[in-house]
């Protein structure tokens, strides 16, 4: 796969600008804050790692995470995802000694939070069919996590007690520890170039308004471009989001 090293976008950016070797930290800071920016709307440094579940059925945060993307369990060379849920109770859960504890499966206790298969068994017939008039139920989505950022935890649902890894790919800020070294896409250059250009110009005093508002606009145009390029979505990528969740009834 082709890719660009920040070097490169700098010294690229020097030369369309006609700046000599002087400016180029000038243009680097620019085009460190413009892989940051890019990267968070359209990622191109994605890591994914295995975390390990503790006793409390949390994970910590990786140091560089900004978002994720998809947290899930390994099934094979799958990933099952969890879904997001916004209920859980931030606060941590303390016994009487006030040590940290896990909270209790609240949903599957009886007369708590209600039991889906106490439902399902209790309304079908002596076939095992379902009687219907199955109205207004709710999921409990119980493969769920909610990510806390003050705690720098991502807890999981109880349900989940089993769980030992949890796998999440997330958005860093897209530079390496090297950041001269950082490789980015081919899609990604122009958009960095223009984006080091209209920083640069926008901080310009002797730069005309309309220049710098030109600038701005080659910076979303190429921005633009390179998303088209990088994210395609075709025809077939459609009908499958369409059906995705429709499936044949049996016909008689």
């Amino acid at each position: 796969m082709k890719v660009y090293k920040l070097d490169e976008i700098v010294r690229s950016s020097l030369l369309t600008a006609s700046r000599p070797l002087h400016y180029y930290m000038q243009f680097l800071h620019y085009a460190i804050k413009g892989v940051k920016e890019i990267n968070y709307d359209s990622p191109f440094n994605i890591k994914s790692v295995k975390l390990t579940v503790d006793a409390n059925l949390e994970v910590t945060i990786p140091d560089d995470f900004v978002d994720y993307i998809r947290v899930g369990y390994e099934n094979g060379q799958y990933v099952s995802e969890l879904i997001e849920k916004d209920s859980f109770n931030r606060l941590i859960n303390l016994d009487a000694d006030g040590n940290q504890i896990p909270y209790p499966d609240v949903e599957s206790s009886a007369g708590v939070g209600g039991s889906d298969s106490y439902y399902y068994a209790s309304h079908a017939n002596d076939k095992s069919e379902h009687l219907g008039r199955h109205f207004g139920h709710k999921p409990t989505y119980k493969n769920s996590f909610m990510v806390i950022p003050e705690r720098n935890k991502i807890m999981l649902d109880p349900s989940l007690h089993m769980a030992k890894h949890i796998v999440i790919d997330y958005i860093t800020t897209g530079l390496t520890e090297t950041t001269t070294g950082t490789t980015l896409p081919a899609y990604a250059a122009e958009a960095i170039e223009r984006y080091i250009l209209w920083r640069m110009t926008e901080h310009d005093r002797m730069t005309p308004m309309n220049l710098k508002q030109l600038a701005k606009e080659e910076f979303i145009q190429a921005h633009k471009r390179y998303r088209s390029r990088n994210y395609q979505l075709t025809i077939n990528d459609i009908l499958k989001s369409l059906r995705s969740h429709t499936f044949a009834a049996i016909k008689s």
